[in-house]
This record gives structure tokens, sequence and C-alpha cells, in this order.
């Protein structure tokens, strides 16, 4: 082994350890995260890999290191501190391990189409207000971006599959909860240790959910408006959510003190195009209500037509029920509410659905509250034609569509939080794609989600571009240029 090796050898052990570190506060959460973490980075590993016999020294070296960290596994831990530096038996005998053991965790398979660990993480951060998600993807990513380079050379298939990390690692299932996603995404295959975790007289067991102290409802809710404010844009919406949350406030006061206070409906309609923020504020109320201790938990569930309407009789009502089940104590969102009512329904299910959930919204005045969403014009038309729903929701937020400015702060966001900068050429190439789509927008224009896809088309192009250098340093793998900015702006609109 040569010493370039030896020391990309040392660079991807110590980028196992930094990951490993950043993992830490899920492992302390939930130990079952353990085996979850386990066979996700296991995925990562595979596809960094063109195929099973031609994973790299380097990709296996760095999958022990997490392997037996998390495992507390000391013999393994110590043959990759140890023996992956010299060519010997010993350390050919641990690549054949880790390739088991990749595979007895993947289950052999080819393809990998899924990460359950963005998934579980979204639902956590959406119930508990944490930040779980962007630390851990974030983390993982640069993790696969130091393997595919830690032979010295980067070659077009570990660009693409860069590119599919990337993707996967933003790619969400809807769950009811974190906890049965977690559940229900732990392979067969992964046993659950009988061995207890060595302890040191400092280390404390870990924490389940149920034994983390809830957190103060002032800190959520001054988390809660600090990153509503934080959000690109929509100043209306900042500014009507602060005074509903101040009116809040002086209707709790009065209510400790003994006095009257005004009837207010903490139900919402959300009224605008499609990826202008509705769900993300939404989160963010559910959890302001909770600050204000209005709601107990302040979780969000969202649904849609299809979450709700059966298409056979007597099934309707069960669905609404199941799902208002899962939001009390908190918000259920339900985008493109219009369509529970459609122009021509003929014999359609969707008016049971309202009817049942009328009926619910009264029954548990106190522990639910509804915000439905989509396009104005057929969100009024919606409420307009049934009397319940126009005395139930009587509070409207209106989300325009994002100016071409606030398009490219979208872009740099994203781009920030997967380690991605811009060239003072790139934005400037970017602000103007953005004019022009914005000029010519129309109802269906993507707003956020469009600057999503364009950023994501602009990752593939750069992967494309790099797989013919030679030499690829950190600044290089996450400067995006203007040749990697797609000028066909019709794909950059596709959602």
């Amino acid at each position: 082994m040569d010493f370039r090796q030896i020391v990309n050898f040392r660079l991807v052990k110590q980028e196992a350890n930094d990951l490993y570190r950043s993992l830490i506060p899920l492992l302390e959460l939930d130990e079952r995260f353990a085996d979850l973490i386990l066979v996700d980075l296991a995925k990562v590993v595979r596809i960094c890999g063109r195929n099973n016999k031609e994973i790299s020294s380097a990709e296996l070296l760095a999958y022990l290191v997490i392997y037996a960290l998390i495992k507390k596994d000391r013999e393994k831990l110590g043959a990759a501190v140890h023996s992956w530096e010299f060519s010997s038996e010993e350390r050919l005998k641990y690549q054949k391990i880790t390739i088991q053991i990749l595979l007895d965790l993947t289950g052999g398979d080819q393809q990998v189409d899924q990460l359950a660990l963005p998934s579980i993480l979204s639902k956590l951060d959406e119930e508990k207000g944490t930040e779980y998600l962007s630390h851990a993807v974030n983390a993982i990513y640069k993790f696969a971006q130091v393997i595919t380079k830690a032979d010295g050379i980067v070659m077009m298939q570990e660009m693409e599959a860069l590119s599919q990390v990337w993707q996967l690692l933003h790619s969400y299932q809807k769950l009811d909860s974190y906890q049965s996603g977690l559940a229900s995404f732990i392979p067969k295959t992964v046993q659950p240790s009988t061995s207890k975790p060595e302890q040191t007289p400092e280390s404390q067991p870990p924490q389940t959910p149920e034994s983390v102290q809830k957190e103060e409802p002032a800190k959520i809710l001054e988390q809660a408006l600090a990153d509503l404010n934080d959000l690109v844009g929509m100043e209306n919406i900042k500014e009507e959510v602060q005074t509903l949350t101040n009116f809040l406030k002086v209707q709790k006061i009065r209510a400790e003190r003994g006095l009257a206070k005004t009837p207010v409906s903490l139900h919402a309609v959300f009224c605008g195009p499609p990826g202008t923020g509705k769900t993300t504020v939404a989160r963010l109320m559910s959890k302001i209500y909770e600050g204000l201790e209005f709601l107990s938990k302040g979780h969000l569930v969202e649904t849609d037509r299809s979450g709700m309407v059966a298409g056979y009789v007597g099934q309707t009502a069960k669905k609404v029920d199941e799902m208002v089940d899962s939001a009390l104590d908190g918000v259920l969102f339900i985008d493109e509410a219009y369509a529970l009512v459609p122009r021509e329904a003929g014999r359609d299910f969707g008016q049971e659905a309202i009817d049942v959930l009328l009926k619910r919204m009264e029954d548990y005045r106190d522990r639910l509250v509804i915000i439905v969403a989509g396009y104005t014009d057929e969100m009024e038309t919606f409420i307009e034609s049934n009397p319940g729903l126009k005395s139930r929701f009587n509070r409207y937020f209106y989300f325009n569509d994002y100016t071409p400015e606030e398009l490219l702060a979208i872009f740099e966001r994203m781009a920030g939080k997967s380690h991605f900068k811009l060239t003072p050429e790139a934005r400037e190439k970017l602000l103007k794609i953005f004019n022009q789509l914005y000029d010519n927008r129309d109802k269906n224009f993507g707003n956020a989600r469009m600057v999503r896809n364009l950023f994501e088309k602009s990752i593939e192009k750069q992967a494309n571009r790099l797989a013919v250098l030679s030499s690829l340093t950190d600044e290089v793998l996450t400067m995006l240029v203007p040749e990697d900015i797609p000028s066909n702006y019709s794909e950059t609109t596709r959602i």
C-alpha cells in the first residue's frame, strides 16, 4: 500500500468518526436508531460501490469504523484502526467480514430505492420541533462524498452514485408517527443485541422519548416564532401569525385572571399556489399553539382527499375518524381540501367525509385544529359551498408566489444545507432564469418546488462535469458554476 492510500485511509477513518459523533444524539434518543442507521449506511456504501465486488477498501473501512463504534465492537474497531494500513491476510479477512455485513443488512439487494432514516427523522422533527434531519442528512452526504474520492479517482459512476444518495436523503414517505415508522423500518434481518453496552461511571443510559423531559412551552413558542421569521419572504403571513399569537397570549392571560375571553377559532384556511410554504407554516403554527398551551402535543398530521375518502359505503367515516384520532391535541392539515367536493361529483363520498369532519371538530373543539389548504379561488368556493365549513373557518391566510430574489434565496439555502455554494456568475444566471420563469408564471407555477427541482438538476449536471476530472478538492466538489445550471426552462418547471 503506497503513502497516498495510507493518507486517504486515515482521512476516511476520521470522516467515519465525525459521522458517528454527529449521530450520537439519535443513538441517545432511542437505541433502535442504531440498527436503522447501520442499514441505511450500508445502503449508501453499496450505492457508492459500483457493485458488490468493486466496493473499495476505503469504503469498506469507513463502514467498518461506523459499525464498530455503534455496536461497541472493540475487536472490529481495533481492526479498522490498525490492520487496514498494511497489506496482510488480517486486513483481507476484515474486508470479507465487512462485505458480508453489508450484504446481510441490505439483504443482498442490488437496487437501493429507499432510505428509512430521512422519513423517520422528518416525522420526528415535525412532532418535536427538533432539527435531527438536516444534521444527519448533511453528515451522511459528506461521508458519501469522502468515501467516493478516497482512492483519488472519481469516476462517472461514483458521481452518479452521489447524486442518487443525495436524492434518497431528500425523499420522504408519509408516516403516522416517528415511533411507528421506526418500528416498521427496523429490518427483520437485524437482531437486537442481547448484551448490555459497556458503561463508564460517567455514561448515562440511553434516553427514550418518554424519559426526555418535555420542553417548556415558552421555549417552544419562542423557537416556532424564530423559525417562522427565518423563512424566506411571506411577510404578510409572518405579520398575521404574529398578530394571532399576540391575541391568543392576551386571551390566555384573561382566562388565567378569571376574565371573560373572546371566542376564537383556531381553524384556518391557507390559500395560495403550490410550493409557497403552506405545509411549513402549518407545522410552525401547530408548535405555536403548543407553546401557548392551546394544544398539548402540537404535532401536525398531513392528509388529502385520498386519506379521508373511501371508494365504498361505510369506510369513509372510519378513515376520517382514524385521521382525526391521530391528530388529536395537534393540527390536521388537509391539502387540496377542495377536492373533497369535486365539481361533477355524482355519487361521491367526499360530502360524507366533510360531515364526519365537522362533527369531530365539534366533539373535540378543545383538542383539534383543522387547517385546510389549496388554490385561492377553489378554497373560497369550497368554504362558501357548505354552511358548516363557513361557520367554522373564518381565518384566512393568503400565500403569494415567491419573487425572483426570494427564489434565489431559497435555492442558496437548499444548496447550503447540502454543502454546496454558488459562484457569483452562477447566482447571476439563476436570477435571470427565475426572472423569466416568474414573468411567465401561470396558476401552476411551482415556486419552492420548482427551485428544488432546479437544484437537483444542477447537482446532477455538476456530477457529469466533475466525472472527467482526475483530482477533486472539497471546494470543487461543493461549488456550483454557471455550466451546472440548466438553461432549459421547461425542464426546471416540471414538478
